[in-house]
């Protein structure tokens, strides 16, 4: 777009930032903020009301600029070559890399394109996995997934405890099963495998992960509708649910399994059971019982199940 004096406004855009990264200067002009994961874009555009793109691939050009934020503390190495090979194919006409860290990683970084520049390489991963008495199942991830690349043991500890419990003994009806914090899909796709007749929702907050469920439901030949959400469910699918399976990360004196929890106690019909996957069942069960009147703990390959059953 043209400015007031009829100068041209250098359209930029900016990837890596989240809200705190962010100052005033950083914004002027025509500038587009793209991010992975709708919470940090919900974080930007309270914060700064800036225009954001939230995606699992860089939107088209053309950009006059692209601004790169990375670094080790910032995101993985896999994650930084598959967002700098995006922005190499998008042909800005000026780029800048804003790396956080030590000159040797940023030198490290652009080693590792400097003699091919134009190749053009997949990240994405396949690895198996499968629970007792179900198939063994084959699936996708892309950076920015969480346990890219390997199975998370406390999503299959999860998985074979919910299996379990739920058995493969058909039913009157379909059970429908809410899977908040997904990925992939591991914990989801895995039950489903071994339980027969269950209907599947799953939720996640970032955009490659959405892809990537989405891409397993299609491979796996197992129906389940992905939603890309931050705060759970849409309040329309309340009390909708059978089984709540949640794997949060625990990283943020558990708010997040906070809002895991207060989901499944909206979303679960009355009598449907919540089951939690934690490292230490001490640090999880009173957030739970917050939200539930009692708590039953499955130990399971290290980690803990925390199972609770919504009131009828």
């Amino acid at each position: 777009g043209s400015g007031p004096w009829g100068t041209m406004l250098m359209k930029t855009m900016l990837v890596g930032y989240r809200a705190g990264d962010l100052d005033a200067k950083a914004l002027e002009g025509d500038v587009v903020c793209h991010v992975l994961d709708v919470y940090d874009r919900h974080a930007i555009e309270k914060a700064w009301g800036a225009k954001c793109v939230c995606s699992p691939h860089l939107p088209e050009g053309p950009w006059d600029r692209v601004r790169f934020r990375t670094g080790p503390k910032v995101m993985s190495g896999e994650l930084s070559l598959d967002l700098l090979q995006e922005i190499h194919l998008l042909k800005p006409a000026k780029f800048e890399l804003d790396f956080v860290g030590r000159e040797r990683d940023r030198n490290d970084l652009l080693a590792k394109i400097k003699d091919d520049p134009d190749r053009v390489r997949s990240f994405a991963a396949t690895w198996p996995a499968s629970v007792p008495g179900g198939p063994r199942l084959t699936f996708t991830s892309f950076p920015g997934c969480f346990c890219h690349r390997r199975l998370d043991e406390g999503g299959l500890a999860l998985a074979e405890v919910v299996s379990r419990e739920l058995g493969p003994a058909p039913r009157a009806r379909r059970l429908t099963l809410l899977d908040m914090g997904a990925g992939c899909g591991l914990v989801g796709f895995l039950v489903a495998s071994a339980v027969p007749g269950i209907a599947l929702t799953m939720v996640d907050s970032h955009t490659r992960a959405v892809e990537a469920a989405r891409l397993n439901s299609a491979n796996l030949g197992i129906p389940a509708d992905v939603v890309l959400s931050d705060d759970g469910t849409p309040p329309e699918l309340d009390g909708s649910f059978d089984v709540f399976v949640g794997n949060p990360p625990y990283y943020s004196e558990y708010r997040i399994a906070d809002v895991f929890l207060a989901t499944a106690a909206r979303a679960l019909k009355p009598g449907g059971v919540c089951y939690m996957v934690c490292k230490n069942a001490d640090g999880l069960r009173p957030v739970q019982l917050r939200h539930f009147a009692e708590v039953q703990v499955v130990n399971r390959r290290g980690y803990a199940v925390l199972k609770s059953q919504k009131g009828k």
